[in-house]
């Protein structure tokens, strides 16, 4: 018997990706988004943009930024209490270069891109921290743009 609020989480994906030194803190923890993966049409269509190029990719995930993002560290004011919205924080990590390439590699690297694990079921659920800072460094493509990361 599936019970939603008991199966969900393991049931629809995870990935957490820290970016608290990308906006401005002292260390990545400080800040992190947290993506579920893609419904299955979106995924289909990712793909596809994925095929077409660079520039689609990226703006097909801009579009569904707002509906992936379960959760986040992000706040309007000062004492914590008001959260930036889904709209917001997905503006925000289009804005910078750095951000968005850390946030999309990381996303479309994580577990749930890959159909299954070895054993041939669905890879483990993650909201775990992302990759290290050395992975994070060797996944990210350079740039013409001669933004430093």
């Amino acid at each position: 018997m599936f019970i939603k609020t008991r199966h969900y989480d393991t049931c629809i994906q995870k990935v957490r990706i820290e970016v608290g030194t990308l906006v401005g803190l002292e260390a990545d923890d400080e800040a992190y988004i947290v993506l579920k993966e893609l419904p299955t049409l979106e995924m289909l269509r990712l793909k596809e943009a994925s095929e077409q190029g660079e520039n689609q990719t990226l703006t097909l995930l801009r579009d569904l930024l707002p509906s992936i993002l379960v959760d986040h560290n992000f706040y309007e004011d000062a004492d914590a209490k008001k959260k930036m919205d889904n709209r917001e924080v997905a503006s925000l990590v289009f804005e910078s270069l750095d951000l968005t390439v850390k946030v999309v590699n990381e996303y479309t690297h994580a577990a749930f891109f890959s159909r299954a694990d070895a054993s041939g079921g669905r890879s483990h659920p993650s909201a775990a921290r992302s990759s290290t800072e050395e992975e994070a460094q060797s996944s990210t493509p350079s740039t013409d743009t001669g933004s430093s990361t």
